[in-house]
């Protein structure tokens, strides 16, 4: 499935150059079209767009019930009646060798809200449970990154106090019970992009320049896919 301009906007949401490589490399791990899909940490639900419009039946979730938020971009694009929400805790999902695909975009961080790492592991577990054998997790998420992006979200991100930013090495050892892990790193500058416009300029530069010279543990996105 081909995404671009205002679509691809509403699937990734922000700093759509760098986000938008987990969705060209999930293509690869994709279930087929009808499998059965969970969005975990939907918010706006632009994952859930993005596998319903793939013909997946998909349910769209976050810790309290986000159909108001969500609801609206997928009447949009015509794929209301393969979308249902439900208010699911990530730590603690209902339901155990149920889904073809898991999906999240950036949602650990904010599950270890009070800096408890552990809840990182349980909700990767949680996620694990929920899927069906040979299910697939497809997962982007925020990384530490290098020293001037810890310095950067410091000084201008307000949720940066709350928000517990994982490494690549944790990553890793949270999604250790999969029988195989395929992942790449992305973005240096792209998240100093203070504009739309910006960011896919610079987001543009992390691709051709950033992503080939800096080591994977400068950059800021971890994005892959596990294998139950």
């Amino acid at each position: 499935m081909r995404l671009s301009g205002s679509l691809l906007e509403d699937v990734v949401e922000w700093d759509v150059e760098n986000w938008s490589r987990a969705l060209r490399f999930w293509q690869r791990y994709a279930p087929r079209p009808g499998s059965t899909c969970l969005e975990v940490g939907a918010r706006r639900g632009g994952l859930s767009l993005w596998l319903a419009l793939a013909g997946h039946r998909v349910i769209c979730s976050d810790l309290e019930d986000n159909s108001a938020m969500a609801s609206p971009i997928h009447r949009k694009y015509g794929v209301q009646d393969r979308i249902r929400y439900e208010a699911i805790d990530a730590t603690a999902i209902p339901y155990e060798n149920r889904f073809d695909a898991v999906a999240f975009k950036s949602v650990l961080g904010g599950v270890a809200w009070d800096g408890d790492a552990l809840r990182q592991t349980a909700a990767v577990a949680s996620m694990y449970r929920a899927l069906k054998p040979g299910g697939v997790l497809l997962f982007a998420e925020n990384l530490q990154g290098s020293a001037l992006h810890r310095a950067a979200r410091r000084r201008f991100v307000k949720w940066n106090s709350i928000w517990r930013y994982v490494t690549v090495r944790e990553m890793l050892d949270y999604l250790a019970p999969f029988s195989s892990v395929e992942y790449r790193t992305t973005g240096f500058c792209g998240s100093f992009g203070r504009s739309p416009r910006l960011a896919a300029l610079l987001g543009k530069v992390d691709g051709a320049v950033f992503d080939k010279i800096t080591p994977p543990h400068w950059r800021y996105i971890m994005y892959g896919a596990a294998i139950k």
